[in-house]
């Protein structure tokens, strides 16, 4: 139960910022912060974009009233002292997902409609950066001690390679515990393992494709793609989510759009990838020189549970496997395709290399691994865990428990971390209201402002707790 007065003040202070809140997260909404190394430099080791999103939150941070630092352009650090040398911890991240086609408003400015944020990152993460640094704020102006030291980080390569962390635990201490609002309420303490793999083509000479490009990052589902074949444009039949058109010289050129989403969670999207490779296959557009490498790509799309590939598992843990195919490129005479699985506890990244590499090896192509990561779990009975928990539960009134999930977070590269939020489903949802890493990414208003409330009440339980030294 959440002390009555304090619960007023929580309210009180959730009104009297929200509007700042609101037009903070506009603010970070506003750079076009894809993590790229190749445009990187010193001091901004993932491009100048991803770098002014650091520095917008950075200077938010500091106008909380934290002490803000950085580490080298890759983690930006803002720090409110305690009374020991405990530290409590969050991290959220700038950068985002390509804006990908689709969307009805420009992505990277961000839209207020109907209790709805619209925008690229106002869900992940961006977002709930922002809400981290105004649950920690909470403390100082209202004059509340902390007891342990309260660090938000602000990461930088969440959605390529999170090479950001791995260079911050370099030079940092793990802290004593660390949650990421990166994930959906209530709690998870268990992330599936990720696995991501390329599949190669041999060299088609003589094909009808042309080219087949589609997707943006490995670890989305792809919401348009792109097919020329050689073909009379005329004579093919009309295809629901395909448009066809003659591109010239004998060319058909076939865009597809389905509806993208996170690898992790692919119930509900259309593989844009998979509506092509099925028309193609279906029509006849194929050269016997292409049909192999489209038989793998049908069985990579035939569903999301890597039946067809044969990897399918299951675990009480960590629940079922998923695959998605996330790419597909055409250089060189040659289709690459990749793909993004998130793994139970019942089979492994070397399990999935061998079995993969093994059936991409009978239609003549070749796989790579480029992804292996295990599985992560930190104990339900943690006190710190169980704190959270709470903090939900007394916030919201639901009835909650912990579960697993496959997308992974940041919390996974620490020692004891687990994922917070703020993500929940809504009823009634728009139609207009994209989801992360799709078109029209959007974010409930009155969500995220319970999410800050719930923080709050979180970090204050955090902060009550004894940790080993």
């Amino acid at each position: 139960m959440i002390d009555p007065e304090f619960e007023k003040s929580v309210d009180a202070y959730v009104d009297e910022v929200w509007e700042d809140v609101v037009a903070d997260i506009a603010a970070v909404v506003s750079h076009p912060s894809v993590a790229d190394e190749s445009k990187g430099c010193p001091g901004a080791p993932f491009g100048s974009e991803v770098r002014g999103a650091l520095d917008c939150a950075l200077g938010i941070a500091e106008k909380l009233g934290y002490e803000v630092s950085d580490d080298d352009g890759y983690v930006g650090i803002a720090d409110l002292p305690g009374q020991d040398d405990a530290q409590i911890a969050t991290i959220a991240h700038v950068d985002v997902v390509p804006a990908g086609a689709g969307w009805a408003t420009d992505p990277y400015v961000m839209e207020r409609r109907e209790g709805w944020l619209l925008g690229r990152g106002v869900i992940d993460d961006k977002g709930p950066a922002i809400l981290s640094l105004y649950a920690g704020a909470f403390f100082p102006k209202h004059n509340i001690p902390l007891r342990h030291s309260f660090r938000a980080l602000l990461g930088c390569d969440e959605e390529v390679g999170m090479s950001d962390v791995h260079h911050y635990l370099e030079t940092h201490d793990d802290p004593a515990f660390l949650f990421t609002p990166d994930a959906e309420f209530p709690v998870c303490n268990a992330e599936k393992g990720q696995f991501s793999m390329t599949f190669t083509s041999p060299v088609l000479e003589g094909g009808n494709v042309v080219s087949f490009e589609g997707g943006t990052v490995t670890n989305a589902v792809p919401g348009s793609a792109v097919l020329c074949v050689r073909a009379s444009a005329s004579e093919l039949p009309s295809a629901e989510r395909i448009d066809i058109e003659d591109a010239g010289d004998g060319v058909a050129r076939l865009t597809a759009q389905g509806v993208g989403g996170h690898a992790s969670l692919p119930e509900g999207t259309v593989n844009a990838i998979a509506l092509l490779v099925a028309y193609a296959r279906e029509n006849g557009l194929l050269a016997a020189c292409e049909e192999p490498v489209f038989g793998l790509l049908a069985a990579i799309h035939a569903d999301t549970a890597g039946e067809a590939l044969g990897v399918a598992s299951t675990s009480d843990a960590f629940g079922p496997l998923t695959c998605i195919g996330g790419t597909i490129r055409s250089e060189e005479g040659r289709l690459s395709q990749t793909i993004d699985i998130r793994f139970p506890d019942s089979t492994s990244a070397d399990e999935l290399d061998e079995k993969l590499t093994a059936f991409a090896a009978q239609f003549g192509c070749e796989a790579h691994a480029m992804t292996k990561k295990p599985p992560f779990s930190v104990s339900a009975e943690f006190p710190a865990v169980q704190a959270l928990l709470s903090s939900y539960i007394d916030v919201t009134g639901k009835d909650a428990r912990l579960f697993a999930m496959g997308g992974g977070t940041y919390a996974r590269n620490f020692a004891c971390a687990v994922s917070f939020g703020p993500e929940e489903e809504i009823e009634d949802q728009p139609e207009w209201a994209g989801a992360m890493h799709g078109p029209n990414e959007s974010a409930c208003e009155a969500q995220l402002r319970q999410a800050l409330k719930t923080y709050i009440v979180a970090i204050d339980r955090l902060m009550a707790l004894d940790y080993e030294a």
